[in-house]
């Protein structure tokens, strides 16, 4: 049985084609006039595909060369993007693995960047592998990201972020300031027992901070 193309619909990056009102192809500008195709008419829908491949590609490879290009990106933001582009899965897969071939993307590298850029940003692990998860990194590789962080630097932004909080509600009642700091940064994905840690060595250290003050001017 012959494979009806039901719907063309152009623009200025070429066109979308329904076939059997379900099944849809999208040519880009250059190759769409090469073809010529018609509603109405009736194409071999395997041999429309794999004339199709090798001209979507080089415009997929370039469109994702061009993603990486403006920022480091994970395999999933890259696939989401080429299939947001309509290109067939086919031409996805082909340009996947041509990226990571070339160590274009690289999502085990990807992630421990990621982490390590969010955790000097005072993000704590939690939310760290929450972003790591909406990027299409999970499991293995987001554990690994974050096993790999460096202890005292993120201790280190842990206080930091625990000290703007202590300052923050110096002037609430103790209880309900900690209360305060502890939900600040459990929004900042810190779990519980890295908080109070943070918490209590901001405040020996503000406590310090103020008692070197208080030596300062009174000499």
């Amino acid at each position: 049985m012959d494979d009806i193309i039901t719907k063309i619909t152009t623009d200025k990056r070429g066109a979308t084609v329904v076939i059997n009102e379900e099944i849809t192809l999208w040519f880009g500008r250059s190759y769409w006039y090469e073809r010529g195709l018609k509603e109405g008419e009736a194409v071999d829908l395997a041999e429309l595909r794999e004339w199709l491949l090798p001209r979507q590609y080089n415009s997929a490879l370039s469109y994702a060369v061009s993603l990486l290009a403006l920022k480091a990106r994970s395999t999933s933001e890259i696939r989401k993007k080429l299939i947001q582009r309509l290109y067939m899965d086919e031409t996805v897969e082909m340009v996947l693995y041509k990226l990571e071939k070339e160590k274009l993307v690289d999502d085990e590298a990807f992630a421990r960047d990621f982490a390590a850029s969010k955790s000097r940003k005072q993000m704590g692990k939690r939310r760290i592998v929450q972003e790591l998860w909406m990027k299409g990194i999970t499991g293995e590789a987001a554990q690994q990201a974050i096993d790999e962080l460096d202890e005292d630097e993120k201790d280190e932004q842990a206080t930091a972020l625990a000290m703007k909080l202590v300052r923050k509600y110096q002037n609430e009642e103790p209880r309900k300031a900690m209360q305060k700091a502890l939900a600040a940064m459990a929004r900042r994905g810190y779990d519980y027992e890295d908080s109070k840690n943070a918490l209590s060595a901001a405040i020996h250290k503000i406590d310090a901070e103020d008692e070197d003050d208080d030596d300062e001017s009174g000499e």
